[in-house]
């Protein structure tokens, strides 16, 4: 690797994804590499700082929060705006690093599915990801205060030593980091989230017993 470009792909400057880039950007550093990290939303308007960074790195990390299993919408039409002109494309390589807030990483692998789909498009090398659940509760702290924070720095610390080297990076070491909890502690998150909701619902005048305006109804047999 000659110089890596992080892209902080959340609207927040200072929080959970950011801390993730200066995590990687500090770790290159120590390794004697090139780096430098750039915001994304605030070049929205115009992307030519962002394709700019791009076109000269030969290693790109978009690290960003999963909202609804995936990057945010705005991550999308970044991408898109880059398959319209490739021309800052040269093989590089990419890596992905997403963080949400469910515990498990199956929820947030869509986000890395899509950067891995956006490589095979452009033909640029995907190399990898990694996932971290819980994100969401650190909002900018160290991964210290995850409940597997150990497991957690170490493994990231793997992928990163993979990112170093320009390596493919394995979905195994994500997946080894995962807070592992039994089948009931789940349920009464979940459970505990849905009584929230509901709360939230009824402060608003909201009927929680109707049903969903999402649900298709039935129509009758005529």
């Amino acid at each position: 690797m000659k110089k890596a470009v992080i892209i902080n792909l959340s609207p927040q400057k200072i929080g959970t994804s950011a801390m993730l880039g200066k995590l990687c950007l500090d770790f290159l550093n120590k390794k004697g590499l090139q780096r430098e990290m750039i915001h994304l939303y605030p070049h929205l308007k115009d992307l030519t700082p962002v394709l700019k960074a791009i076109d000269g790195a030969d290693t790109v990390i978009m690290v960003g929060p999963c909202y609804i299993d995936t990057y945010p919408a705005d991550t999308v039409y970044f991408l898109e705006e880059i398959i319209k002109d490739q021309t800052i494309l040269h093989d590089q390589s990419l890596y992905g690093i997403i963080q949400g807030g469910m515990p498990y990483v199956h929820t947030h692998e869509s986000g890395l599915k899509m950067l891995e789909l956006f490589a095979k498009e452009c033909n640029i090398n995907y190399k990898g990801g990694f996932v971290i659940g819980l994100g969401a509760m650190l909002d900018g702290q160290s991964l210290d205060k995850l409940p597997n924070g150990k497991k957690v720095n170490r493994f990231f610390n793997e992928f990163l030593n993979h990112v170093a080297k320009g390596e493919n990076s394995n979905a195994a070491l994500y997946g080894n980091a995962q807070l592992k909890l039994p089948g009931f502690v789940y349920w009464a998150m979940a459970k505990g989230m849905n009584k929230m909701i509901d709360k939230e619902l009824k402060e608003k005048d909201i009927d929680v017993t109707l049903p969903s305006p999402y649900l298709k109804s039935e129509q009758p047999n005529e």
